[in-house]
């Protein structure tokens, strides 16, 4: 199952425990699905909520009404998301230091270093003349890769000396974070402390998927999440949990015959995965959930609420 593509009919979930507007009530475009939530954010293609119980939900704003779809043309809207666009975060790096910028997508990219001449090259430009933060980075780099027991300049010159003028690449895995000047860094996992791993590697797995494909939207889709989930985070220190997939099953309700049911799911001792909120109709809980494992073998069953009926 996907963690982070979003569905004609689905609606993605995440928490953060922190309301950051006005409440309000919004409603699918059947007028049956209803959701008192507070705006985050949103984009020309998903809008972000976050709902009472401090869980953030992504939904398709063509599967919002039509009085939603105008309320987000309001002036009072697109200030809103202007400033979660462009909010700064602090991030904590595993020795300690903070960083400061937007998380604004995933990223692999090589770094080659070789010392030539007396000096030092980083991807063919000289070091000296890289930003500050990347000379203060490239040598956590290397220590990281080559296991060096110290992360210091001395340690990196030392290394480079051993190379003998060899050239030396390092595929980096991360995030790209976007400086208040509009600069942009790769930063890998491996440099963050581990409350904010739990905030960005849940979408990695999907980014993985899309990276290097034709499929524009989803790429999009992907980096626009993960800018909320950061934004959040950054609003709230609390918001660590996945994205994870909701599915609507509206069609099968009948006024006053079933209800909906808003079912959690946990993936299964051993099967790894993400958990789903899945939305099923059933004359009970019981039924309800009986029909969402049905649909999602290699799930068990977790809190379940009525949403609807």
């Amino acid at each position: 199952m996907n963690r982070l593509r979003i569905v004609a009919t689905g609606l993605l979930v995440v928490a953060g425990p922190m309301l950051v507007a006005q409440a309000r009530v919004w409603s699918d475009s059947t007028n049956r699905y209803k959701l008192e939530a507070a705006l985050v954010t949103f984009n020309d293609r998903t809008i972000v909520l976050q709902r009472e119980d401090h869980e953030l939900v992504a939904i398709p704003i063509d599967k919002l009404s039509d009085a939603d779809r105008e309320y987000l043309r309001s002036p009072e809207a697109q200030e809103l998301a202007r400033k979660s666009a462009d909010s700064l975060q602090t991030w904590t790096l595993i020795d300690g230091k903070t960083i400061v910028g937007r998380i604004v997508d995933y990223t692999i990219r090589d770094v080659t270093i070789q010392r030539r001449r007396g000096r030092i090259y980083v991807n063919d430009r000289v070091f000296e003349n890289l930003p500050e933060l990347y000379q203060q980075l490239i040598p956590s780099f290397v220590a990281h890769f080559e296991e060096l027991p110290r992360v210091d300049r001395r340690s990196f010159d030392a290394w480079l000396l051993r190379q003998r003028g060899q050239p030396r690449t390092f595929r980096l895995e991360g995030v790209v974070l976007e400086t208040e000047n509009g600069d942009e860094y790769a930063l890998p996992f491996f440099l963050f402390s581990e409350d904010d791993l739990k905030v960005l590697m849940p979408g990695w797995d999907e980014w993985l998927v899309v990276h290097g494909t034709d499929g524009y939207d989803a790429q999009q889709d992907n980096a626009f999440l993960l800018q909320s989930l950061a934004a959040a985070r950054h609003r709230d220190q609390l918001v660590q949990r996945e994205v994870a997939m909701m599915q609507l099953k509206l069609q099968a309700v009948q006024a006053g015959l079933t209800s909906l049911w808003e079912v959690t799911l946990y993936p299964a001792a051993g099967q790894g995965g993400p958990p789903l909120w899945v939305v099923m109709p059933g004359r009970d809980s019981r039924q309800a959930a009986a029909a969402a494992l049905k649909e999602n073998p290699g799930y068990v069953a977790g809190p379940i609420r009525r949403v609807a009926g």
